[in-house]
This record gives C-alpha cells, structure tokens and sequence, in this order.
C-alpha cells in the first residue's frame, strides 16, 4: 500500500512537471527556493501576530533573530525534498556521487583560507558604493554570550553550510555539469551570489561561489565544501563576537599574504595537479535554455530582490 501510494505521487509530480532531468530539476529548484521561504516568511508572521509576539523592537530579539536565519534553511530543506522526491534521488546520493577522499577535505580547507584574502574585495565594493550614496544594513546577530555562540554557530554557521550546500552544489550544480566544468561553477557562483542579495557582498559570495563549485565538482561530494562554508561563517562569527573589525598593519600583512599563497596553492592544485578529474562539456545551448526556462522565475525575483536591496540603501 505505501509503495503503490508514493508511486501515486510520483505520477502526480510527473504529469504536473513533466519527466524530470537534473537540468530541469535545478532549474526549477532555483526558482521554488527564490519563492518558499517569502511564503513560510508570511504564514510564519501571520501566526506571531495572532499569538501577540509581533511587540515594538520584535526584530531585534534572539527568538526572531534565530527564526530569521534557520527560517530560509528550512526552506531550502523543503525544496531539496520536493526535487528530489521528484527524481527519484536520495539526499545521499546528491550529497555525494562517490567516495570523497580525505585530500579534497584539505583542498576545501585550504582554498577557504585563500579566499579570505578576497573578503577585502567587500570592503573596495562597498567603498565604490558608498561613492554614490549607498549605506549598508546593520547586521544583526542573535546574543552570542555564553552559550549563545554555540546557538549562534548552529544556527549562522552550521545549519546554512550544510543546507546551502546540499541545494548549490548538490542539486543545482548537478543540473548544470553538461555545460562543462568552467561554465557550471561561474554559472552556480552567479546564482549563489545573486540569491543572497547583498550587494556589498556580491562578489565575495560570487568568488566562493564558484570556487565551491570546482570542489565539488573535482571531488563528486559536497562535504569539502560543507567544511569549507562552515570554516568560512564560523571565521565571520568569532570575529564579530570578539568585536575584530581591522588588523594592525603587521598583522594585515601577514594574514593576507599567508591567505594569497593558499589561494594560488589551491588554484594549482584545482586546476594543474587534479585536472584529470575536470569535468567534459557534454551539452550546449539546448542545457542553457532548459535550464534557464526552469529557473526564470527565481532568477528575476532575485534580481528584482538585489536592485531593491541596492536601491533602498542609496
């Protein structure tokens, strides 16, 4: 009876969608994922404010501060399950399509240091910006006393390392492999930078983006690059929570120059020494337009999202 049931909706999913190919269903993961979490957003708040909790400076407390950042995680949860049922993947087999050998770990880990060199690019960004007037939005994180740091951690670092990962470079990443290797991560390091809409940021997410893509694609898993955007929020945490905004000037020295040797080690290592593994080009523009038919729709809400988000800090 259960079997006959979920072959039931496995029809019903196939005859509203069509039968799926991992470029569809990336294409159409983008766009549910630019979607879901407004509508969960809105339920979420229609509910707080029939219990009351919606009070003056709401925004501002750890319970909403906490929902904030695991209420898109829940999101992207969501949507994996969707496409995926949809396939007829297990998350399993999305998180990783062969064994993943310890050295891809190191890999992650030392491109992760390397692309801390690049985080100065926000700051040059965000200078360029506030040329024409733009101004920021505060970064508000959840109380990071005591235990809070490890609330903070679970919740800013962990939990959007692994879900994030898991639809970026598990399921979107997939659809786009016919395009070849180079194409695959500029393209899911464009749509990762543009679903975050932070302008000032654009460029940082784009350079991680795509560096993530190149792990996962050389190591057929997504658990270098867990590692890689855990290390990479958790750095961005203790910072903020030890209140570390610059570096004296030795130290500067040092940390970016320690950081640029890693980059260009891994660079090497990406593509001179592990080149054997790069993927081929097996598709051409009939992969671009599925997968841009499909994913239209998350694309232009999140661009319209970006240049709101750019335009209301001018």
């Amino acid at each position: 009876m259960q079997t006959q049931k979920t072959n039931n909706q496995t029809t019903i999913l196939q005859r509203l969608l069509g039968e799926p190919t991992p470029t569809k269903a990336s294409g159409l993961a983008y766009s549910l994922a630019a979607i879901l979490p407004s509508i969960l957003s809105v339920l979420c708040m229609a509910v707080f404010a029939c219990f009351g909790l919606m009070q003056e400076g709401y925004a501002t407390q750890d319970w909403y501060l906490y929902f904030a950042y695991i209420l898109p995680q829940i999101g992207f949860a969501l949507v994996a399950w969707i496409v995926l049922r949809y396939q007829k993947r297990s998350v399993l087999q999305t998180a990783k399509n062969q064994a993943c050998k310890i050295k891809y770990l190191f890999m992650a880990l030392l491109l992760q240091i390397g692309l801390f060199s690049l985080s100065e690019l926000n700051t040059l960004f965000l200078q360029f910006l506030q040329a024409f007037g733009y101004t920021p939005q505060e970064m508000h994180l959840p109380s990071m006393d005591g235990v809070g740091f490890v609330g903070a951690l679970i919740a800013v670092a962990l939990l959007p390392a692994i879900f994030e990962e898991l639809f970026f470079r598990g399921i979107l990443l997939e659809g786009l492999k016919p395009l070849g290797e180079t194409a695959a991560a500029l393209t899911c390091g464009a749509l990762f930078a543009l679903y975050h809409q932070n302008p000032p940021q654009t460029i940082y997410q784009f350079c991680c983006g795509t560096a993530f893509a190149f792990v996962a694609l050389r190591s057929g898993s997504i658990l270098p690059t867990v590692l890689a955007h855990f290390i990479n929020n958790a750095v961005i945490l203790t910072l903020y929570k030890f209140g570390v905004q610059t570096f004296s000037t030795p130290v500067f020295i040092v940390y970016v120059s320690v950081s640029v040797l890693c980059l260009i080690a891994a660079a090497w290592w990406i593509f001179v020494q592990d080149r054997k593994n790069a993927a081929k080009k097996q598709e051409t523009i009939a992969t671009v337009k599925t997968f841009f038919k499909y994913a239209a729709v998350g694309i232009f809400v999140c661009a319209l999202t970006w240049i709101l988000m750019l335009v209301t800090g001018l």
